[in-house]
């Protein structure tokens, strides 16, 4: 789920961006605006790169961090997943955003141990479901 800030901020982008590019389109053929169409276009593409990074960043950081959490919380001690857990943990806010959904998948794959550890060791029903 996207925070209503971070929503708000993509639609302002995104009109801006729209806004951009019809002023683009109006001058586009006027050759004595092409410095200012080539200007606008850097800004719509500068826009629309930190839009999608923001995203990207609330997005995965957010599921993984949940993912980081859910494990050590549930990592009985004895998981076999330990170090992996803790390695995660710890290095979680240095994560550069084009590590994240690969370390995402990697949070899911543990959780997914998890779930299976904890259904053959356990006879109560586990916190992950």
């Amino acid at each position: 789920m996207i925070s209503s800030d971070l929503t708000q901020n993509t639609k302002t982008a995104i009109k801006t961006a729209i806004g951009q590019l019809n002023y683009v389109l109006s001058k586009v053929d006027d050759e004595q605006q092409t410095e200012n169409v080539l200007l606008q276009l850097k800004a719509v593409q500068a826009i629309l790169t930190k839009t999608t990074f923001e995203l990207l960043d609330d997005t995965y950081r957010k599921a993984l961090a949940e993912k980081i959490s859910s494990a050590y919380q549930n990592c009985p001690g004895n998981c076999g997943n330990e170090e992996i857990i803790e390695r995660l943990r710890k290095l979680f806010p240095d994560f550069a955003l084009e590590e994240v959904p690969e370390k995402l998948k990697e949070a899911q794959e543990i959780e997914n141990q998890l779930k299976k550890y904890l259904e053959n060791n356990l006879d109560s029903p586990h916190p992950l479901d």
